[in-house]
């Protein structure tokens, strides 16, 4: 009697949490950009998947996808999505891209989670607790417009609102790049052709999904200033050029300038690690790497920008980038190093310090860097001198450039992270890691 008692509480266990898997959004709202839209809403661990159909009918998609098939893709001109029943993978233009839940096929309708359209057309969710309501917000960018007046160009930006973005100015060719966050291209023009007296041409690529990333480039002919601004939804570029050019040769012969002119042909990648829902290490009064890493990486990229060195940061907010994009930014931008930058943490809390790794199949170059940016930081911190070491780490056995990676202190022990708690040792740290990679580059010429 009791055998079967305890196998009829077995059955009813397990009733309860196939049920808990996968439930109807009854009574849940969906509105796209304000309007409310009738949808087959399902709720599958947590997470809200529409229908296929929704894509196409949405997002203006070619939907390919067989009766009775496990396998489709989404077709846009530009992009390529791959999909799969039960994967929680999708390949867009044949790179992985995590879904955060399993595509499924419920009730003979193919579902994939909802979150994911934002990483891949941009936009933003929201849900509002009064109205049991999610909030579609799409972000596009739906036209340019150029202005051209005597000196002046500006590029006008027409998106659905205005999302994250940075500008950066980089030289040898002299071009700015904007890159605008959580936002796609409705239709992707990649170039305009302006060969005005400022600017050369403009040009387009969606540079990353998961997050949805899309950069600009301005290919500078002639320049003495540039702007940028919000006007609504719009964001307005500016470019003036120079009233004339003047040439000159460089005659002097000082040692620091010829330094400062090679610098200013380096391009650095600076890659704080972790982000969004990837914590890191959490020290044991709540202190995050996440939040270290970053704020030492913005220190470093500061310090270089003021060295003249080209700079690109895989990250410059808390958000999450896989491993292989870390390594892939830094390819894409054919940089001369890599860097990332990390704390430590370790079972014993008596475990402190500074440790600087590269990757164990790593030549001279890499363990240079690592050596010089070791004894740099060490020049200005109290830090105990744990060397170098060798990882098969992915951001260091992807990278195709000289790449090493900085552990910072242990969040593990109270005495690493208090200090790490300090914005002025972190600037130390930083100013360590500037002046490592200052003299890799001196000794490299």
């Amino acid at each position: 009697m009791a055998v079967k008692y305890k196998a009829i509480i077995l059955i009813y266990v397990a009733v309860a949490v196939l049920t808990s898997v996968q439930v109807e959004a009854q009574g849940i709202n969906l509105l796209v950009n304000g309007e409310k839209i009738d949808v087959n809403l399902r709720i599958v661990n947590g997470r809200t998947m529409v229908p296929l159909d929704f894509v196409s009918d949405y997002f203006g998609a070619e939907v390919e996808w067989e009766a009775e098939s496990t396998e489709g893709e989404i077709i846009h001109p530009h992009k390529l999505i791959e999909l799969e029943v039960g994967s929680k993978i999708a390949l867009v233009n044949s790179e992985p891209v995590p879904l955060g839940e399993n595509v499924r096929s419920i009730d003979g309708q193919v579902m994939l989670p909802l979150r994911f359209l934002t990483g891949i057309y941009g936009g933003d969710l929201d849900w509002q607790e009064s109205s049991k309501s999610i909030h579609y917000q799409t972000n596009q960018l739906k036209g340019f417009e150029v202005k051209e007046e005597e000196d002046n160009f500006k590029l006008i930006i027409d998106s659905n609102f205005i999302s994250n973005y940075d500008l950066q100015l980089y030289h040898q060719p002299t071009r700015l790049v904007l890159d605008m966050h959580d936002i796609s291209f409705k239709e992707l023009q990649e170039t305009i052709n302006v060969g005005s007296e400022s600017v050369n041409r403009v040009r387009f690529s969606q540079l990353d999904f998961a997050p949805a990333i899309a950069r600009i480039v301005v290919d500078i002919e002639n320049m003495s200033s540039y702007n940028i601004k919000e006007d609504g939804s719009n964001l307005i570029l500016e470019v003036e050029a120079k009233e004339e050019v003047i040439t000159s040769s460089i005659i002097s012969t000082n040692h620091d300038l010829i330094n400062q002119l090679r610098l200013t042909n380096k391009r650095v990648v600076i890659d704080p690690g972790h982000g969004g829902t990837d914590s890191g290490a959490i020290g044991v009064t709540g202190l995050k790497e996440k939040e270290v890493a970053l704020d030492i990486a913005t220190r470093v990229d500061d310090l270089l920008y003021q060295e003249g060195i080209n700079t690109l940061m895989t990250r410059r907010d808390d958000s999450f980038i896989s491993l292989a994009q870390r390594a892939e930014i830094a390819n894409r931008f054919d940089a001369d190093l890599f860097v990332s930058i990390h704390s430590n943490a370790s079972y014993n809390s008596w475990a402190n310090g500074l440790e600087t790794y590269a990757h164990w199949d790593a030549g001279q170059d890499n363990w240079a860097l690592a050596w010089y940016v070791q004894d740099e930081i060490l020049q200005r911190t109290d830090f105990t001198d744990h060397g170098l070491k060798a990882a098969n780490f992915a951001v260091l056995r992807r990278t195709n450039l000289p790449a090493i990676l900085v552990e910072a202190g242990f969040l593990s022990n109270p005495a690493d992270e208090q200090l790490l708690r300090d914005p002025q040792f972190r600037q130390r740290v930083a100013e360590g890691v500037v002046a490592g990679i200052r003299r890799y580059f001196e000794q490299q010429t």
